[in-house]
């Protein structure tokens, strides 16, 4: 029963919904204060200034574009290991930031959020998103399933 209620059409709906809505918000609240962004990933002490850079003006557009895709339905299955991916490395860095004391900006979204418990819960909700995603990467509903059927030839009895 309860992979009958995983695999639903609407389920996997609402999973992409939910999770693209959070990466392209996220991805935008980066894209638009990237010095911002660059002085969070500063904050966790992981990366060398170097990189900083290249990583905050690089990982927004990312997150944004999974997000976007995830919402159209586009490559469900490499977007799911894609967000999933990421969601994996930002509770990386909240762990680490966590072990080290370090009470700083999670650099999430434009409001400030603190590393912690509370963020490393949301963040596990996302990744079991993504998973959800990944196994069942239901068609319906995305734009692939509407492109491929337009595409199909009509079949002509006679």
């Amino acid at each position: 029963m309860i992979q009958r209620i995983l695999n639903n059409s609407y389920t996997i709906l609402i999973a992409r919904l939910v999770l693209g809505t959070i990466f392209v918000m996220y991805g935008v609240d980066k894209i638009i204060a990237p010095k911002d962004f660059a002085h969070n990933i500063l904050n966790y002490k992981m990366l060398p200034e170097v990189v900083v850079n290249i990583f905050a003006l690089t990982l927004p557009w990312l997150e944004a574009i999974c997000g976007i895709l995830l919402l159209l339905g586009i490559r469900l299955r490499a977007n799911a290991i894609l967000s999933g991916a990421m969601t994996l490395m930002f509770m990386g860095a909240v762990s680490i930031a966590m072990i080290r004391g370090l009470e700083i900006n999670c650099g999430c979204s434009a409001h400030a959020e603190t590393v912690g418990w509370p963020k490393l819960m949301e963040d596990t909700g996302y990744l079991l998103l993504a998973l959800l995603i990944y196994l069942f990467p239901r068609k319906e509903f995305t734009l692939e399933y509407y492109v491929t059927s337009l595409q199909q030839e009509p079949t002509v009895t006679a």
